[in-house]
């Protein structure tokens, strides 16, 4: 049973990368413009491509608009859905509860620690992960990865590159992996802000009513 323990964990784990890489490429394509709305404007108005992508407290997306914590419902919704098929399936063939739980248990807790906690912390100036020593070469280089992210625009408007937050496995498999920053593609990102103008005038008309 203690293999298949640990089977199970490091399955749940890559699992949860896995959909966390396909979920993040969806919130980027616009295809399903109310999901894309909260990540986008994360993207296009706080830690723009030619902005500072770092501020002594994250900037959140969801604040005004139904989240979880900082977890907004672009990330929950599917979530929940895929969840809830992946539980389906295992009561289809009959897969022992403890195995459903560990499943849900372990790829809530990855999720949540790589998609939200991980990636905040990469906005955030000073934060404790690179100053430790043991964790700082990692946590660098895969801030960087994200730095990248959010830097390359493609010719259609969409950031296309390193999906990934702490870990770019699958970027590596896709073919979305970008190791080093290209020359800013300006006209790419003028297509980006015709692409998701709803969000740049939503944020625009909320800073003029606080003025």
């Amino acid at each position: 049973m203690g293999l298949a323990i640990v089977t199970w964990s490091i399955a749940s784990c890559v699992v949860a990368e896995l959909l966390g890489y396909w979920l993040h490429r969806l919130l980027h394509s616009g295809l399903i413009g109310f999901l894309s709305r909260n990540h986008m404007k994360h993207h296009m108005v706080f830690y723009g491509p030619q902005q500072k992508q770092r501020t002594p407290a994250y900037l959140d997306a969801t604040d005004g608009s139904v989240s979880l914590g900082n977890i907004g419902t672009e990330w929950l919704l599917p979530a929940a859905l895929v969840i809830g098929a992946s539980l389906a399936g295992f009561h289809y063939f009959h897969v022992r509860l403890v195995y459903q739980l560990l499943f849900l248990g372990i790829t809530l807790a990855w999720s949540f620690l790589m998609f939200s906690y991980l990636h905040d912390a990469m906005h955030i100036e000073g934060i404790w992960l690179e100053k430790n020593r043991w964790l700082r070469p990692w946590f660098v280089a895969a801030r960087r990865l994200h730095d990248i992210h959010h830097h390359e625009v493609n010719s259609s408007g969409i950031m296309d590159k390193n999906f990934g937050i702490g870990f770019f496995w699958f970027d590596r498999v896709f073919g979305t992996l970008s190791p080093s920053a290209h020359n800013f593609n300006s006209a790419g990102y003028k297509v980006a802000r015709v692409r998701f103008k709803g969000v740049l005038e939503e944020n625009e008309t909320v800073e003029h009513a606080s003025h």
